[in-house]
């Protein structure tokens, strides 16, 4: 029995939809970077707008980096928070001014990345279901210009791949850590404009 002319071209047609569709869900993929913020002490904005965020003291503390690795972090992170609040007009963001000459008007973001995760291509692409995830978590504080902490809390930023389901591709860390540190400007901004921390 002969499929008629009409059958076909239409059986080609789904077919070349459903090719379309898993290509457009391949290079999609149904992952890409999360993002994580919990408050661990709220603590009013000051009344007035800060005039500038003062960068204190970055500690990176996973041992499973070198010393050189750290840096390149702690440089990535600086960068992540001065792109956010310059792409933002937010802050004017001072670096390596000694915590005893911050300007009266501006606050000190000072904290610890304590956990740069690699991550493994493989066992995204294999096992899937967020494992081999790139991750970077730390704890961060915001002071006053005179040292008095005001708030605190904790942002974690993780990426799952972007290249087929699993994610197969991996990002590279200093660009993980420049999320991250975009992602505490952002928290920082939202704190003091008196939102939410989330």
């Amino acid at each position: 029995m002969k499929k008629s002319r009409s059958s076909c071209l239409f059986g080609k047609q789904i077919v070349a939809l459903a090719v379309v569709a898993l290509a457009a869900l391949l290079a999609a993929g149904c992952v890409s970077t999360f993002k994580e913020v919990k408050p661990l002490a709220s603590g009013a904005p000051p009344k007035q707008r800060p005039s500038a965020l003062a960068l204190g003291e970055l500690q990176i503390t996973d041992a499973r980096l070198s010393e050189p690795e750290k840096k390149v972090m702690a440089h990535a992170f600086q960068l992540g928070v001065e792109k956010w609040c310059a792409e933002h007009k937010s802050f004017d963001v001072l670096r390596d001014v000694p915590s005893t000459n911050v300007p009266p008007g501006a606050i000190i973001l000072k904290g610890a990345i304590t956990q740069v995760e690699k991550g493994s291509a493989a066992a995204r692409f294999w096992v899937g279901m967020g494992a081999g995830q790139q991750r970077a978590v730390g704890e961060f504080m915001i002071h006053s210009s005179d040292g008095t902490k005001l708030t605190s809390f904790t942002a974690r930023k993780s990426y799952l791949g972007g290249s087929g389901i699993g994610g197969w591709d991996m990002m590279k860390l200093e660009d993980l850590i420049d999320k991250l540190g975009q992602l505490v400007a952002e928290t920082t901004d939202k704190w003091v404009r008196g939102e939410r921390i989330e």
